[in-house]
């Protein structure tokens, strides 16, 4: 029983560090409709800049994650202004090469500057273990679990609870008529835009504090965010961070019983079939439920 209680407490908070990698992509996706591959390559990206930051410049742990958020929201501006505005009506195949272009650059550049060596941030008075009877859990995820929960509090918040977050609910249902109602849409597609890159940069601060990355890993982060945003519906905070809970409690529970590589084979399979039954597709506005 303290083994079970021992697994499922580490389920429950690598499922938030899970959730916590795909609040960007759900948002980007159920918003404004882009399917944004490169997703996982701005997490990573995000990750190696934080490594740097708390690595070789010995900022402090909780303090660099204020200027990767704002660089990273910086970056995404830029993103959205070259090309990404134009992607919004673009169709679906066109989407997905552009970013995947994208991903394949972000991806050289990370390995021309760090390489393909695998690294760990330096975790300071994060790295120790914290115990509860007999279960243990590492304190540095526990901080990056509670760092995700008030993150998808705010942003359920933001978007239920304030004007702008109406006006953003108006654009996901229906951009033409958002716009006939004074509603400022390129202006709330920027801040959108730029919203969902800060969010995938903060699933790169929580890998960094959680897990050993390296740059060419990225893909596996990429469908495990897929399958968190399938599942929980596109743009809908609370679901996705149940179903990211939910990919945590799989992946240790059955990780338990069996070796890692039958672990992913799993993930990957639910992935399939997830993707075979949403039959309204990745851009479906009938999951657009925010």
């Amino acid at each position: 029983m303290t083994q079970l209680a021992q697994n499922i407490v580490n389920g429950l908070a690598l499922g938030c560090v899970y959730a916590g990698f795909a609040l960007g992509l759900s948002l980007l996706l159920g918003i404004l409709g882009i399917v944004n591959v490169a997703h996982s390559a701005m997490l990573m990206l995000a990750a190696l800049v934080y490594w740097e930051l708390v690595n070789a410049l010995g900022v402090d742990l909780l303090i660099a994650i204020v200027p990767v958020l704002v660089l990273f929201f910086l970056l995404g501006l830029g993103l959205q202004r070259t090309f990404a505005r134009r992607m919004e009506r673009e169709a679906e195949s066109t989407v997905l090469l552009v970013f995947f272009g994208v991903m394949v650059v972000i991806e050289s550049l990370a390995v021309m500057l760090w390489t393909t060596d695998t690294r760990n941030v330096a975790l300071g008075y994060l790295d120790g273990t914290l115990r509860l009877g007999g279960i243990n859990l590492p304190a540095s995820r526990l901080v990056a679990a509670v760092l995700t929960l008030v993150l998808f509090g705010a942003t359920y918040v933001f978007l239920t609870r304030t004007l702008v977050g109406a006006a953003i609910r108006g654009l996901a249902q229906n951009r033409d008529v958002a716009a006939m109602a004074g509603i400022p849409v390129r202006r709330l597609s920027l801040l959108v835009f730029a919203g969902g890159v800060a969010l995938a940069a903060f699933g790169g601060v929580v890998l960094g504090m959680t897990l050993p990355f390296s740059p060419q890993e990225h893909v596996r982060w990429l469908a495990w965010s897929f399958l968190i945003v399938i599942v929980g519906g596109l743009g809908n905070v609370a679901s996705t961070l149940l179903a990211g809970i939910a990919l945590g409690l799989v992946e240790v529970l059955v990780g338990s019983f069996l070796s890692f590589q039958y672990t992913y084979l799993i993930i990957y399979l639910l992935l399939a079939v997830a993707l075979l039954a949403r039959r309204e597709g990745l851009r479906g506005t009938p999951a657009r439920t925010l």
